[in-house]
């Protein structure tokens, strides 16, 4: 039992998500045939209950649930080192099946799947180094781009303003935005 003087804290090690699912075959199909996961587990009551199992790749796991208790339709957020990799390895298996997308507002490089069931997995890429280094500028233009026009007597300018004068992504400029008390004062009543 603690005492009070512990220094060490409990650390969470590992979340798994539990989504459900409608079919055992078409989960392993989905899951493991193409996503290239590993199916770790899995485990029935009985030979012909509803099945839980346990699938996994490069340290990330799903807990998948055919229990018709379990809910579907859950979406997560999965980062990932080289999205444009991983896209080519499903389209290997499946031609055409994904494309690499630019997700609004932030222009992050995006895959976004739906499982068979209604299960979403948003897998983000990171961008390049020299990419975030850019917008870090184009975010200190904004700021200054702002103060400039609330300092000459003009209202605070709108996401869509600030992208035609400074530049993308519109995400940046909202983010910028928000800095400002004037355009929440602006858009609080609309």
């Amino acid at each position: 039992m603690a005492d009070g003087n512990d220094t060490t804290a409990p650390n969470i090690t590992l979340t798994t998500p539990v989504f459900g699912i409608g079919s055992h075959d078409d989960a392993v199909a989905h899951y493991v045939d193409w996503l290239g996961f590993s199916l770790d587990w899995e485990w029935r009551e009985t030979p012909t209950t509803p099945v839980i199992m346990r699938v996994s790749r490069d340290g990330m796991a799903l807990c998948l649930n055919e229990h018709p208790d379990v809910a579907c339709g859950f979406g997560i957020l999965l980062e990932t080192t080289d999205l444009n990799a991983l896209a080519a390895e499903w389209n290997s298996r499946r031609p055409g099946s994904v494309e690499v997308y630019l997700q609004p507002p932030y222009e992050i490089p995006c895959i976004e799947l739906t499982d068979p069931f209604g299960n979403e997995m948003h897998f983000q890429g990171a961008l390049p180094d020299e990419e975030w280094a850019a917008r870090e500028k184009r975010q200190v233009r904004m700021r200054a781009y702002v103060r400039q026009r609330l300092e000459d007597g003009h209202p605070c300018p709108t996401p869509d303003e600030l992208v035609e004068a400074i530049g993308r992504p519109v995400g940046l400029a909202m983010a910028t935005l928000g800095e400002f008390p004037e355009y929440e004062e602006a858009t609080r009543d609309k």
